[in-house]
């Protein structure tokens, strides 16, 4: 039995859900265990070993000992490759351990033996902190707090008894003109408020034909261009005007959103907190090198040489957050045999047609394949495939094109490659879209892809044309196989990769970096005893609303998307309580607190 194993198996019995987390965690290519001089392995995670190269057993023998005889229990911030915890374990010290990354925790299991750490149910994960003892004495694992700093903070606030739960904000999420990153923009106003948080999003979509009508003004580029200009400074004022009627705490602008530095100095002096998602490739649009030293909060997708490139420019307060599902967006369906043969095949693409998939595609012809989406040449050798005349695909359709096709094909967008970037890293919104429509997905392989999915047990990968090929033609004969690897992706988006667990994490993030800017209100009556007034005390909703667990949703909102996650068949009582929903919204039509 190996180690992992060992470890598992007692995990499996005291903590159930922790060991299983653990064995569906992936370690990224940028964890690496390496031999050191003397011989036993040190880890390094980027750029920075968490333990010493040279000889990491006396390393950790000498962090033990520096900890003296101190009484009670110890509580150790880092877990490392474990070289400083077997030392206290072995003296029968009270030791409980925090780690703040799956991974680390993983690879430390693979090569210790932490059988008397676990045995106790001493291990804690992210910023789990559940049944920690209040008069432990923290101890820091340096290497691991450089790492980590803010769930430091955040169990430092945690063992000193402060309340590390938000109350009700106010949010105002600034979307752009056009886009990929709009409909981001909707999810996050939708997710926000799925967290509680009272929210409106700012939408220009509106004003993006007038944006494209000024190029017909005018034939004069220098004119055109000053009118463009004086749009966006308009769109600016917009948001100052909205900002002073709505008083947020917290401003959250999307990539392509219409603020510039001067706006953002100005919305800095109005509200608490101003953050910017930049949901884009920093390496292919670069006006992040403006923005991201203007703001509070700067949040990207992509990690090294990102943070790098930050760094360089004196910028602190960045942080990686990956995008998510927004499962009212993306989901099973049921389609109708019409428009099972209207949009489905046996592979499918949706997307833009950049230059490396019109490359890569006309490798893929012979099968029965449909390419969705805009900037597709008809004339091209993929003509027979583009569906629509390139047309522009809805998000309704999208979802039922992932739902009626057997392998829905995903290869990430690149202006330079003639078919994968061997270098690419983030993963695109189609992942997480795909994986939440139980959709089954052959998708490139990026670096950040084992983060959030297992490669080929949850979403299946391929590196070049030949492995396209073969793996579309081994899927298409084995429909079980694929239905299993959708399912387990979809139980993984449910799990961890939803657009309120997301933002959920970005406002920890922005708590750490910004410690107590923004407010804690007393959050009002939540969902349920509003809800129990309205109906009869025998009624069945009752039953449901008394059985809720404690940190249910706090308003109609978000139980409605607690019953939209489950997979269990919908009861009577949750489907009044989804009827109730939709007949609200139906009254509130597209308001802009609708985040739709």
């Amino acid at each position: 039995m190996s180690l992992w194993e060992k470890n598992l198996e007692v995990l499996r019995r005291v903590a159930p859900d922790l060991a299983a987390a653990l064995a569906a965690t992936a370690v990224p290519e940028d964890h690496q265990v390496l031999p050191s001089r003397a011989g036993p392995p040190y880890l390094q995670v980027g750029r920075q070993r968490l333990t010493s190269s040279y000889d990491p057993v006396k390393e950790g023998r000498d962090w033990a000992e520096s900890l003296g005889e101190a009484a009670g229990p110890l509580i150790v911030f880092g877990l490392g490759l474990g070289y400083h915890i077997l030392p206290l374990l072995a003296q029968g010290r009270d030791v409980w351990v925090v780690e703040p990354s799956a991974m680390v925790a993983r690879l430390a299991l693979e090569h210790q033996d932490l059988t008397p750490l676990l045995k106790k149910n001493g291990l804690r994960l992210g910023t789990d902190f559940t049944g920690l003892p209040q008069d432990g004495l923290l101890v820091d694992h340096t290497p691991t707090r450089r790492l980590h700093p803010g769930p430091h903070r955040r169990l430092v606030r945690y063992l000193a008894g402060e309340d590390g739960e938000l109350g009700p904000l106010r949010i105002l999420v600034v979307g752009p003109l056009y886009g990929g990153s709009h409909p981001i923009a909707r999810y996050t106003a939708r997710g926000f408020k799925e967290l509680g948080h009272e929210t409106e999003f700012l939408d220009f979509a509106p004003f993006f034909a007038g944006y494209q009508a000024l190029a017909q003004v005018t034939k004069d580029r220098r004119a055109e261009h000053k009118l463009k200009q004086e749009l966006l400074r308009l769109l600016g004022e917009t948001i100052i005007a909205r900002v002073r009627d709505f008083k947020p705490d917290l401003v959250f602008a999307l990539a392509q959103s219409p603020v510039d530095p001067p706006l953002l100095k100005a919305l800095k002096a109005e509200v608490p907190l101003v953050a910017y998602w930049f949901v884009e490739d920093f390496q292919v649009l670069t006006y992040w090198q403006e923005l991201a030293p203007e703001v509070d909060a700067f949040f990207i997708l992509q990690q090294e040489p990102f943070f790098s490139e930050l760094k360089n420019r004196g910028v602190k307060n960045y942080a990686c957050l990956p995008l998510a599902a927004d499962l009212e967006a993306y989901h099973p369906l049921e389609l109708d045999p019409k428009e099972k043969r209207r949009f489905g095949a046996a592979l499918s693409f949706v997307g833009a047609g950049y230059y490396n998939r019109r490359q890569f595609f006309q490798g893929l012809t012979d099968f029965d394949f449909k390419i969705w989406g805009s900037e597709w040449d008809l004339n091209s050798p993929l003509g027979p495939c583009i569906q629509d005349r390139a047309a522009r695909v809805s998000e309704e359709d999208s979802n039922k094109i992932f739902n009626a096709t057997r392998i829905n094909l995903n290869l990430h967008s690149s202006p330079f490659h003639a078919g994968i970037n061997p270098q690419g890293d983030y993963v695109n919104p189609r992942v997480f879209d795909l994986a939440a429509c139980g959709a089954f997905q052959l998708v490139d392989r990026r670096s950040q892809l084992p983060e959030f999915f297992t490669p080929d047990k949850e979403v299946a990968v391929f590196t070049s044309l030949a492995e396209a090929r073969e793996k579309i033609s081994y899927y298409l004969a084995r429909e079980d196989e694929r239905r299993a690897m959708a399912a387990a992706a979809r139980e993984r988006v449910l799990k961890e990769h939803t657009y309120a667990r997301r933002l959920a994490g970005a406002l920890e993030i922005i708590q750490d970096l910004h410690p107590g800017v923004l407010p804690r209100r007393r959050r009002e009556e939540g969902a349920a005893p509003q809800l129990q007034s309205s109906f009869p005390a025998d009624h069945p909703v009752q039953a449901l609303l008394d059985a809720l667990p404690e940190g249910a949703p706090p308003d109609l909102d978000g139980l409605v998307s607690r019953i939209k996650e489950s997979e269990e068949p919908l009861t009577e009582p949750e489907a009044i309580l989804w009827f109730l929903h939709e007949f609200r919204r139906g009254l509130q039509g597209r308001g802009a607190n609708g985040g739709s």
